[in-house]
């Protein structure tokens, strides 16, 4: 079974405030490269199960490198300062996605909704923002706390799985990383401490 085409320019809908993703340049360069990482409907079981278990569970393992660091390494404080800050940025990524309301794979009906998500706008992925937030702020405590270092590739691995698991296009992920490595690099270490 071949991957599904994309739906018609004109086929605009209340879930798809852009049309399909032919209406915007970068939504079928993401189409394009979706299709090359087999995303759709063929997508191997294992795959899948593996992308729905990053996709629903990464926070947890950020959870523990976080735990780790502030119970062992003594960065309580840091670790508890992090995550105020990073939750700031969930709230403003989540108000950024829903004013550009930009649709997700799955409700443009390019994949099927494996994470039964809600359709609303997915543009910045937040999943990426914050864990890139969190893996920036938390670079220069990563000496002390070995453990800090896997954060920026769960970042990364989170974003692959969530594109894999229909919740978000490429461009989506890559907004959020950028936008939230960017700004996580705008807290001086000092301040976590």
């Amino acid at each position: 079974m071949s991957a599904p085409t994309a739906p018609s320019a004109g086929a605009a809908s209340p879930a798809a405030p852009f049309g399909s993703p032919e209406a915007l340049v970068f939504r079928s360069a993401d189409w394009a490269l979706m299709r090359q990482l087999g995303v759709g409907r063929d997508l191997h079981p294992v795959r899948l199960r593996l992308a729905i278990g990053l996709a629903r569970h990464s926070g947890w393992l950020v959870a523990a490198a976080m735990v780790h660091a502030a119970l062992v390494h003594g960065l309580g404080t840091a670790m508890l300062g992090s995550l105020v800050l990073a939750g700031l940025v969930q709230l403003g990524c989540k108000r950024l996605a829903r004013h550009l309301n930009a649709p997700r794979p799955f409700a443009l009906g390019l994949c099927p909704n494996h994470l039964g998500h809600s359709a609303r706008g997915g543009m910045p992925s937040t999943h990426a923002t914050v864990l890139a937030f969190l893996a920036a702020c938390t670079l220069p405590l990563a000496p002390m706390a070995p453990a800090l270092w896997c954060l920026a590739p769960l970042a990364l691995l989170t974003g692959w799985a969530r594109v894999q698991a229909g919740a978000h296009f490429p461009s989506d992920v890559l907004l959020g990383l950028a936008l939230g490595y960017g700004l996580g690099l705008l807290v001086p270490a000092y301040t976590l401490l």
